[in-house]
């Protein structure tokens, strides 16, 4: 899963070219499978959804409208010290939504600094954010479930900038509202 959204890093920046991407296979029955990886495992009587299933559901939740320009350095992230990133906007819920994969084993200092606004533009100072993180050993089993799922929080957006940790092997979803 943290591959994968890494990888989808750059189905969202190359949208111009990249029209659809389709994952396959979806469900698999504990019984009677043919190979790994899948969306959604199930038995006669319970489903359980894997990471991967969160991390589709993560994108296909938060598309945009409108691929933004987002670097590190004035070149595009893409593996620059384990960190892979997205940027989009959605003018019509008017939100910019920064997607980012770190990789590397370790805590990623990250700033996220929006410029090119309109003046009349305001940053809601509360940006929601969605992360995913665990060790990559781990998998949702029907026992534990929810071993590795979104998790909801908030962080203060100041002049117009994230400051953060971007946990190690996480896959990170930032949303900030905005009004004209």
């Amino acid at each position: 899963a943290l591959c994968e959204s890494a990888f989808m890093t750059g189905l969202e920046r190359n949208a111009d070219i990249v029209h659809m991407a389709t994952y396959a296979p979806l469900l698999a029955h504990v019984d009677a499978w043919q190979w790994r990886p899948d969306l959604i495992w199930f038995d006669n009587l319970r489903c359980v959804r894997t990471p991967n299933y969160y991390v589709q559901k993560l994108y296909a939740h938060h598309t945009g409208t409108n691929v933004l320009p987002l670097t590190m350095d004035k070149k595009t992230v893409t593996g620059q010290d384990g960190l892979y990133a997205s940027a989009v906007i959605d003018t019509e819920k008017k939100e910019i939504i920064v997607k980012l994969a770190n990789v590397a084993k370790e805590n990623r200092n990250v700033r996220i600094k929006i410029e090119g606004l309109n003046r009349r533009t305001k940053l809601n100072p509360e940006v929601n954010t969605i992360v995913m993180q665990g060790s990559l050993d781990a998998e949702n089993t029907f026992d534990t479930p929810d071993a590795i799922v979104p998790v909801s929080s908030s962080v203060g957006l100041k002049e117009n900038a994230l400051q953060l940790d971007a946990a190690s092997q996480s896959f990170n979803v930032f949303v900030i509202s905005y009004a004209d």
